[in-house]
């Protein structure tokens, strides 16, 4: 019997390469999409297949819609099969409502939002014409939560719209797919933060004290897609980052003490 397979967006380095690496360690095959990070994807892949899975890299821009058809049906080819879907990768502006720009604002709105939908319409055809079922995780972003500020308006946009279509999704895909997401808030030293600056933010802007990291989104991710009960479902991984208020985006808004 064949393994499992996941598909991770962005899965060749940061956030995307450590959902990779939890999946591997429950024995999927992994499918480690890129756009423009061959370097990091090779990596990712050979570390993975160190350890024993098979993993291959797949470049695709998920702004191009026969891109992505071709993504997921390259994924088929090799494995014929596919159990789970991650929309993890992103396109990330630092732009609000007075200066941005509109090339910037469709790019966002083609990543963050289409690009998962038309992926997850792909997976539903091809898992639907085999008799397969398969589950999807959507990464969104605490602040689409109620907890909205002026900052990156280009970005939230599009986490806006895939946030809100995730239980569209679930309800359109029944049968087929199950579609849940997750809503992580700083993860990691971000733009212009030194490790000072991420220090004071983790601190300061979560109501532990300290940020919900990279394995711990992982985990959250591999247990909406494995549990068969999940289906629609919302967790916010971010340590009561979303429970606190803000007025601007905690990168810029805490910075640490000079």
């Amino acid at each position: 019997m064949s393994s499992p397979v996941v598909l991770v967006t962005g899965g060749s380095k940061r956030t995307g390469r450590v959902i990779a690496e939890s999946f591997a360690a429950l024995g999927y095959d992994i499918v480690v999409h890129y756009n423009t990070s061959i370097v990091e994807a090779d990596a990712t892949v050979k570390a993975l297949a160190v350890n024993g899975r098979r993993a291959v890299a797949i470049g695709a821009d998920l702004g191009d819609e026969s891109q992505i058809r071709s993504l997921v049906g390259r994924v088929y080819e090799q494995f014929d099969r596919l159990d789970v879907l991650v929309n993890c990768a992103s396109s990330y502006f630092q732009d609000n409502l007075e200066d941005f720009r509109v090339d910037n604002l469709d790019l966002a709105w083609r990543i963050n939002c289409r690009a998962p939908i038309l992926l997850t319409q792909a997976f539903y055809q091809h898992a639907k014409s085999r008799g397969q079922t398969g589950a999807v995780v959507n990464i969104v972003d605490q602040k689409v939560r109620d907890n909205f500020h002026p900052d990156d308006f280009s970005y939230t946009v599009g986490k806006v719209g895939i946030g809100y279509m995730t239980k569209m999704l679930a309800v359109s895909a029944m049968g087929v797919l199950r579609v849940n997401a997750v809503y992580p808030g700083l993860m990691s030293q971000s733009g212009d933060q030194t490790p000072e600056d991420f220090a004071y933010a983790s601190k300061v802007s979560n109501l532990l004290g300290y940020v919900a990291g990279p394995e711990d989104l992982a985990n959250a991710v591999v247990l909406l897609a494995t549990v068969q009960s999940f289906v629609g479902t919302d967790f916010v991984v971010d340590a009561g980052q979303n429970l606190i208020p803000v007025t601007n985006d905690v990168v810029t808004l805490h910075r640490a003490p000079r």
